[in-house]
């Protein structure tokens, strides 16, 4: 990772799909601060062209297995070279090895299996939704906290209330020297 400047940095916000990445970033984006969403930003992608497609409506393991969710290099360099303070981008896509250094931290938001399983009901329709998708997700779950930990996120119990769960990011990130609570 990049070294950070006193109140300037970018910041992923990375997690299990329903970990409160989302949720995070409007309460950030509140507090003042430049957030964005990886929904926003990223594509999949078909591996073996390279060729972006759209998600369809029935995705299964065959579908996820020949796709990624990609943000694209160049979007996080422009984000980073266009930031006036600390910014973060919330999300997770399938290429984040690629990306990882190029932010001044990573932030993993980290919840337990019920709690995951809960959020993930209330999203009728999203990620997660069906069956498949949820076995998918609480398989990849077991293992989030240790491996984004491996390779230097910053873990963070999501599942007090927001406002708290933003505030211990903002305090943790201002222990690194990346932040000054606005």
């Amino acid at each position: 990772m990049t070294t950070a400047l006193d109140s300037r940095g970018l910041v992923l916000v990375t997690g299990s799909p329903g970990s409160g990445k989302t949720t995070v970033g409007d309460e950030l984006r509140r507090r003042g601060y430049g957030v964005f969403d990886v929904d926003r930003l990223a594509r999949w992608f078909e591996n073996a062209s390279g060729a972006e497609v759209s998600m369809p409506s029935y995705r299964d393991d065959a579908w996820f297995a020949e796709h990624t969710y990609r943000l694209p290099v160049e979007t996080v360099r422009r984000i980073a070279d266009e930031a006036a303070g600390l910014t973060f981008i919330c999300g997770t896509t399938g290429n984040e090895a690629e990306i990882w250094d190029l932010f001044d931290a990573v932030v993993s938001l980290s919840v337990d299996a019920p709690t995951l399983r809960r959020r993930l009901a209330g999203r009728p329709g999203g990620f997660g939704s069906t069956r498949a998708e949820l076995g998918r997700v609480l398989t990849w779950h077991a293992n989030v906290d240790t491996d984004n930990a491996r390779y230097g996120a910053l873990l963070i119990d999501a599942t007090a209330p927001i406002a708290q769960v933003a505030s211990e990011i903002l305090t943790t990130l201002a222990r690194r020297n990346l932040s000054h609570e606005q």
